[in-house]
């Protein structure tokens, strides 16, 4: 879902905000456009994504008011203008904007009557790029956006994923476990990742045409991170089929040497769904690190009127994912997701154990939702 606006000129928005008149003979305002002139569309979208998350790591238990980091909240602004037949070129710009996220709540500390306070809530850049695309040539993209093997972890038809996905936290990143009555200073989000690939940096991307379903992308980064990922996607009689791989190359920005990730996902007609991802990390200082991850939903109309419900229950195991926990991690959830189509809105729950070595006790945890799309 989103708002249009049609910019034809800078004249017009001065005008707009009676701020000068399309006046030619006045040197401070440019000459009003051609009646032919080209125009900008600008699309304006985002969401909001509040949810409630009780979480007990076996010596404590709080609620958390929290904002959903899984997809949080966020508003975007796009520009987009044709050349000619073939070619179309635009800017997006992509703020963050989550108060108290689901990352940032601690037990003991922010949770319960705590928070973030009135005013103090951050706005983040996530995305600040320009864009020339060609249908015949494919896509290059300049500026801070997505790395070429972002996602290449997360290819997910279940449905379910704004509850629960591949990075095995599930919205509870910000918990963290205890050992004995005393916190072990691990949270739930530096024991599980998925090991996806080079998120969004500062980088030039290009993007081939698709052909017969697949689309091979590359980018270089800031600071020496180079990556590569081919992604799949195509409708067969009776399913739904969405793969991704990537190779990320960062060796020269710190412990991280090469990371390969990929992801694939199977829908059927009847509802039923399968997922599966799987990452190798291979590091310059420290153990490597790996994770598998797998899936199995369900997802009907004949819940409501109102649009898809979705169910899923999945698993997570990681070896050596963070420095302080080196040894396994699992995670294992059950999910629900309500789509509400007349309103842009979806409705979530999900419920959620985390076990990791060393002897600290398990986090279990309730998390629910809702998310609308403007």
């Amino acid at each position: 879902m989103h708002s249009k606006i049609k910019i034809a000129g800078v004249a017009s928005l001065l005008t707009i905000f009676g701020l000068g008149t399309a006046n030619a003979a006045d040197p401070l305002v440019p000459p009003a456009p051609a009646p032919n002139a080209n125009t900008i569309e600008l699309k304006i979208s985002g969401q909001v994504n509040r949810a409630v998350l009780w979480g007990d790591n076996g010596d404590v238990d709080e609620v958390f008011y929290t904002d959903n980091d899984n997809t949080g909240t966020r508003f975007r602004f796009v520009a987009k203008g044709r050349l000619n037949n073939d070619v179309t070129a635009g800017a997006t710009i992509e703020l963050q904007f989550e108060s108290n996220s689901s990352t940032d709540i601690r037990f003991g500390a922010n949770g319960g009557t705590g928070g973030t306070a009135s005013g103090a809530t951050p706005v983040g850049e996530r995305i600040g790029e320009v864009w020339l695309n060609s249908a015949s040539m494919g896509k290059l993209s300049l500026g801070q956006g997505n790395t070429a093997t972002n996602g290449t972890a997360e290819t997910d038809l279940s449905g379910t994923g704004i509850a629960q996905y591949s990075i095995g936290g599930g919205g509870n990143e910000g918990l963290g476990f205890q050992n004995g009555g005393v916190l072990t200073g691990v949270l739930v989000g530096s024991a599980f990742t998925n090991l996806d690939g080079g998120s969004r940096r500062d980088r030039i991307r290009y993007d081939t045409p698709t052909f017969a379903g697949f689309r091979l992308s590359a980018s270089a980064s800031q600071g020496g991170r180079n990556d590569v990922a081919l992604r799949y996607a195509n409708q067969f009689a009776g399913a739904k089929l969405a793969a991704s791989i990537g190779f990320q190359n960062a060796s020269a920005v710190g412990a991280t040497s090469e990371r390969l990730s990929g992801s694939v996902s199977v829908l059927l007609d009847n509802g039923f769904n399968l997922t599966f991802a799987a990452a190798d990390e291979n590091r310059k200082v420290g153990n490597d690190r790996t994770f598998l991850y797998g899936k199995v939903g369900f997802r009907t109309n004949s819940v409501s009127m109102y649009g898809k419900t979705s169910f899923s229950i999945d698993y997570y195991e990681g070896e050596d994912i963070a420095s302080a926990t080196s040894g396994t991690s699992t995670s294992y959830g059950v999910a629900a997701v309500q789509n509400l189509d007349p309103i842009g809105a979806s409705v979530y729950v999900s419920v959620r154990n985390h076990e990791i070595d060393g002897g600290a006790d398990d986090i279990f945890a309730i998390f629910t939702g809702m998310r609308i799309k403007f």
